[in-house]
């Protein structure tokens, strides 16, 4: 099954699902993700069940929605709409986008009652079919073709292309009959086309006599030579898909697809003859028909490289923790959002045995592929040190040096790392990274502000630890400045201290809990506004009180 995705900028991709279950949300690591922060996490899932596909929601904050009607399952079926309970958010369709739009048969129904006009239509229900059914552009190419060639009566037609060289290149070559032609039989000069697409000022068909034209024809083949008696051009023009099947002409010159030629050598035609708007609206539909074949393979190329990006995304989730310590004297829950598919931010939570725990909260500077290297880079730096050194700022200063050693790109780092042992005793460093925050349980936050400058700038850098103490019940929270800077509409930021005021109310009895509630008002706080950086959060609970 295919799936039509529309996006809040109204941008249109595909995408096949092609697994049971196939899972919607805002999380990367979906296979359909939804850039939208009101679209919840894990938000519903397409199941394949006896050759039937059936959508779920999974317990979303805002629900499903299927042709207008809140569902927890339903059945899908082509063209049905699926949205998800938010105003100017995405929108899936089931099915292709349909490349034939409403205007060529409105024009047909507006024909007058006639033997010809019958004719018309059912040449242009044959290429409405064409596009419903078949894959192959040349198919529908050639539809469009024939249906020109029998409302117009023309004997011969050619569709034409511009090519990467910029000349037009035969694409489609047929007579009335249906038999394809030669190349090279059309012998007409392509400068004459070429004139009627230059010198074109609206889309409308162009034909002329060539017994009363001659001065418009080069020497040697000529119009007339050929016996042709009616030739007739519709420019196939650039176009944009807007909103609603709204279709948007670029008319310049450069914008120039190509033509669909026709032309007879039948005494006294007129091609043009009561076809013009007819002929017209065909043209736009080949256009369409273009212009959807060249998104689509725009989006396989996406398609492709989405592949191995969620192949570089699954590594890299699978280079974070997959099980945190949710009981005893310590707990942990995190998450991370990349803004793309894969990011430059990651944490860790390591046993390193004898009643003492590492953490680590790391930010590469840039985004994307490049930053997700030195962060896979970086984890595994942070993991041999501090599994090495009890000594946390030796540590920190070791991976320093490593990394300084191997980037290239001036590429800097900023963490928090910190070490933390079952009588709540520890040490940390914050490199550069924002402040993080140690909220008591008899109230109060500390902020664990910057200690040292961002890991990989100077190789011989000094990164001091300080003192940590924590008291059962007490949260460390630390997070990446994609939390700190989260956007709305009017561009105000979420803040440090929405953070601190949220974290220290005291009514979130576990991490998992106050850490899925900061997460829940950082998505209320964007109302879908699409981040510009990773989002990181980790939240820390000690809760086990100190030996006595």
């Amino acid at each position: 099954m295919i799936l039509t995705v529309i996006s809040p900028s109204q941008e249109r991709r595909q995408a096949r699902v092609n697994r049971s279950p196939f899972r919607i949300g805002r999380l990367i690591d979906r296979e359909l993700s939804l850039s939208d922060s009101r679209i919840s996490r894990n938000h519903a899932q397409i199941l394949q069940e006896d050759g039937e596909h059936y959508i779920e929601d999974c317990d979303s904050r805002h629900g499903v929605f299927v042709n207008g009607r809140r569902v927890q399952r339903a059945r899908l079926r082509p063209r049905d709409r699926i949205d998800f309970g938010v105003e100017d958010s995405y929108v899936l369709f089931v099915g292709n986008n349909p490349a034939f739009s409403a205007p060529l048969l409105k024009k047909v129904a507006e024909m007058p009652e006639g033997g010809d006009n019958l004719g018309r239509l059912s040449a242009v229900l044959d290429v409405a079919r064409v596009l419903e059914s078949s894959g192959s552009l040349d198919d529908v190419l050639a539809a469009a073709v024939d249906a020109a060639l029998s409302v117009t009566g023309a004997e011969r037609g050619f569709l034409m292309l511009h090519g990467s060289d910029g000349q037009l290149d035969i694409r489609v070559a047929r007579d009335r009959e249906g038999e394809i032609l030669a190349a090279d039989e059309l012998r007409v000069p392509h400068q004459v086309i070429e004139d009627a697409l230059k010198n074109r000022s609206e889309l409308f068909a162009m034909s002329f006599d060539p017994a009363a034209d001659t001065d418009a024809l080069e020497q040697g083949h000529t119009v007339l030579a050929l016996e042709l008696r009616s030739v007739i051009c519709v420019p196939l023009v650039r176009i944009r898909l807007g909103q609603e099947s709204e279709t948007n002409l670029l008319t310049k010159a450069k914008d120039t697809l190509g033509v669909l030629y026709m032309d007879t050598r039948q005494i006294g035609a007129n091609l043009a003859d009561g076809n013009r708007e007819l002929l017209q609206t065909l043209g736009i539909e080949i256009s369409t028909v273009l212009e959807n074949a060249r998104l689509l393979s725009e989006s396989r190329q996406r398609h492709d490289l989405e592949q191995e990006l969620q192949i570089a995304r699954e590594i890299q989730q699978a280079l974070l923790p997959a099980k945190l310590p949710s009981s005893g004297w310590f707990a942990a829950a995190g998450s991370s959002e990349a803004c793309f598919q894969v990011g430059g931010d990651y944490y860790d939570v390591i046993d390193l045995g004898n009643d003492t725990w590492g953490i680590v909260l790391a930010d590469v500077s840039g985004k994307g592929v490049s930053a997700a290297l030195m962060s896979s880079l970086l984890q595994g730096a942070f993991f041999s040190a501090v599994a090495s050194s009890a000594d946390l700022s030796y540590a920190v200063s070791k991976i320093n040096r490593y990394i300084t050693e191997r980037s290239r790109h001036a590429r800097f780092t900023t963490a928090f790392c910190a070490m933390i042992q079952r009588d709540g005793k520890g040490r940390w460093v914050n490199a550069g990274h924002c402040a993080g925050l140690v909220v008591r349980a008899q109230g109060g936050i500390d902020w664990l502000k910057p200690t040292a400058v961002p890991i990989g700038l100077f190789a011989d850098a000094e990164f001091p630890s300080e003192e940590l103490e924590l008291q059962p019940g007490d949260r460390l929270v630390l997070y990446s400045d994609g939390v700190s800077e989260a956007a709305n509409a009017v561009q105000d930021r979420y803040g440090e201290q929405r953070l601190a005021d949220l974290a220290s109310r005291g009514k979130y009895g576990s991490v998992q809990e106050l850490h899925d509630a900061l997460m829940d008002e950082i998505a209320e706080f964007t109302q879908g506004v699409a981040q510009s950086d990773d989002l990181t959060l980790l939240v820390i609970g000690y809760e086990s009180e100190k030996p006595v």
